[in-house]
This record gives structure tokens, sequence and C-alpha cells, in this order.
């Protein structure tokens, strides 16, 4: 009798542990959809950047995140792609043909991260040291046939929702008739973006415009200037765009991109390959700063493509010297990239993937929602 008190008794503990355990997948299941996306894009940043960055600088932040990962960047019609094409695909999960921007080949828009994000009541911003107008931004914001429509890609950014806009590119919001425009015709779009949001154009004015909950910083006429001619890095925008994101109780989607690690690479110069490099390292320091004290806050790093076909050749980690270095092109290259994830879903970021299957995870992640596996397969082929 007692042996069968014993079996019953066990049997009702291994029903309650069976609970238990459905109880906390059910909550980890729960965990795993994030509040936030940062997603930090490196233009051009390849593994030999990394390294040279990571020579120069002993340690780097990006060494903290636990999951990595490679990311193939051909474009529906290029092995090598540049960074409409790429930006295009981590913005929406699809291929499209070079210097398309958020658009199929047959000029049919593609709803993107940002679009999914305000769907479901989210802030968005961008982040850059570009141009806001240039192909890694617009492909976020906007949906054009080619990058080089700089004009009409500002006049799409005054309208498309933007929560946060940091960056350079005011010329492309002044009408021609002003010093400095980059138009042809007489719209006045800083007017019509001031109507929207708090409008800065200088970086002395920052810190006095972060109380509400959008801005609009637009702080040279084409791209900032270069990281080492700076006296405010990466990090310090960043924090303020988080800062101002943040107050959305429903959550943001924040891109931030190191747009001038490519620059460098396409003149073959490696001093501002590392400058531009730890420039955009600070500011991955701030964004997981952040992730790692809200606690639901998803951060993907990652590139659109490698520039140069840059290989180190000497240096000393001792002094932090990188002395001699070659590059195979001042153009871009088909190597994989390196993605590094944080937070909530930064599983799902290991291995080998196509950068069009970093978009769809974005956006399934987004709507909470996961791809069927056939649906993984599709985008690794």
């Amino acid at each position: 009798m007692s042996s069968l008190l014993d079996l019953i008794k066990s049997f009702r503990l291994y029903r309650m542990c069976l609970l238990c355990a459905f109880l906390l997948l059910g909550c980890d299941a729960g965990n795993h959809y994030p509040h936030n996306i940062i997603l930090c894009i490196g233009d051009g940043m390849g593994v030999a950047h990394i390294t040279a960055g990571k020579i120069a600088a002993g340690t780097l932040n990006l060494e903290k995140f636990p999951v990595s990962g490679l990311v193939t960047t051909h474009s529906a019609n290029r092995l090598v792609t540049e960074s409409a094409a790429a930006s295009t695909a981590l913005a929406t999960g699809k291929k499209t043909n070079n210097r398309a921007v958020s658009v199929l080949p047959d000029s049919t828009p593609l709803k993107t991260l940002f679009e999914h994000a305000r769907d479901v009541g989210k802030s968005t911003g961008v982040v850059v040291t570009s141009s806001v107008t240039h192909a890694t931004p617009a492909a976020f914001m906007t949906h054009v046939d080619n990058r080089r429509k700089q004009a009409e890609i500002a006049e799409q950014i005054v309208n498309s929702g933007i929560d946060v806009l940091i960056g350079g590119g005011r010329g492309y919001f002044v009408p021609a008739s002003r010093q400095g425009s980059r138009r042809k015709d007489d719209k006045n779009l800083l007017a019509a973006l001031e109507s929207r949001m708090p409008l800065v154009l200088s970086a002395d004015n920052l810190s006095a415009n972060s109380d509400g909950q959008k801005l609009a910083a637009l702080l040279a006429p084409g791209g900032l200037p270069a990281a080492a001619n700076r006296d405010y890095t990466l990090a310090r925008l960043t924090r303020l765009a988080i800062q101002i994101l943040s107050k959305n109780t429903n959550g943001f989607v924040l891109m931030v991109e190191g747009s001038q690690i490519d620059w460098a690479a396409h003149h073959k110069d490696a001093p501002n390959i590392i400058s531009e490099m730890l420039d955009f390292d600070t500011a991955i320091g701030a964004a997981l700063d952040f992730a790692q004290s809200e606690g639901r806050t998803l951060m993907v790093v990652t590139a659109d493509h490698e520039a140069g076909g840059l290989a180190l050749h000497d240096g000393s980690i001792q002094d932090r010297q990188v002395s001699a270095t070659a590059f195979t092109t001042g153009g871009h290259t088909a190597s994989m990239v390196p993605i590094f994830a944080y937070g909530p879903s930064s599983a799902d970021f290991s291995g080998i993937l196509d950068n069009a299957r970093v978009g769809q995870i974005l956006i399934d992640r987004l709507q909470k929602r996961k791809t069927p596996a056939t649906g993984d397969r599709e985008a690794r082929r």
C-alpha cells in the first residue's frame, strides 16, 4: 500500500514539475521578443576593419556581445553589392538591385522595419555620420528607384514619420536660392521639417533639445566631419537619440550608422579607417549600456558590405599599432561581414545568415512571431 502511495506522490510531483517547466518556457518565450531594437551598421566594415580597430584600442565594445556570426551581402543583380541594396535587405528582408532604395527591381515599394514599427506604436530614429539622405538611412525611411535622388529622398524623409533624425545633409533640405543648397528647386524642406519636430542645425544646441519625443538635427551641409575632426562622438549622438526615443512606452527602433568607415576604405586610408571604427565602437558601447540596463532591448551590429578588400600585414599589439596594410580595391568586395547580437532574440543571429534573412528576423521579432523553418531555408539559398 505504501509503495502505491509513493507512486501516486511521485506522479503528482512529476505533473507539478512538468507544469512548472511549461510555465517557465512560456515566460521565456514571451521574453524572447524585444521591446526595443537597436541596429548598428558599420558601413563597409569587414573583419579586417574590426581587427585594426581592436589592435589600436586593445579592447572593443564589440567584444561584449555573446552572439556572433557572418552575413552574406550579394544584391539581387550583383555579387558585389552597394549600400542601397544591402541596406534595403536589412531594412525590409528583401533583395533588390544595386542602387535601389527599399523598392523591388520593378520599383514596387517594400515595407520597411520602421514602417512595421510605427504600425505597432513604436518610435523610430536614425543617427548617422553621413547625410541622412545617403543610401543606408534612406533605406529605412524612403522608397526610390535610385539612391542618387537625394533631393527626392529628403522630401520623403520629411513625410516619413521619423521621430529622431540626426546626421548631416542639410543642403538637401534648403531651397536652391540659399547658399549651401544641394537642391535644384525652391522647396524649403527645413521649414517643413521644423513644423513637425524641433530642428537643430548645430551640435552646440543638441543638449538643449532633448526634453521632447522628437528631434531633427542636421549638423552639416553634407556628411559630418570625419571622426578625427569632430569635437563630439557618435556615442553622444546615439545617447541623445535613445534618451528621446525611450520616452515612448511602446518602445522604439533605432538605426545607427558609422557611415565613414566606408569612405576611408574607398580612399585606402588605414588611419582614418581606425579612427572611424573606434568612433563607431563608442556608439556601440553607448547603445549596449542602455540595452544591458533596460533588459528588453535587442541590439544587432553588422555591416552592409565590406569595403576596400582590406588586409593587415604588420603592426604591434604591444604598441597598438597597425603599420602595414593592403587594399585589393577602392570599391566594395563580396566578402561576408560579421554580425553581433545581444538581448532578446539574439541567438537567432548566430551562424551564417544572408542579409535579407537578418531583415526578416528583425521584422518578425518586432511582430512577435517566428518564420517557419522553410522560410529559413529559402532565405539562406
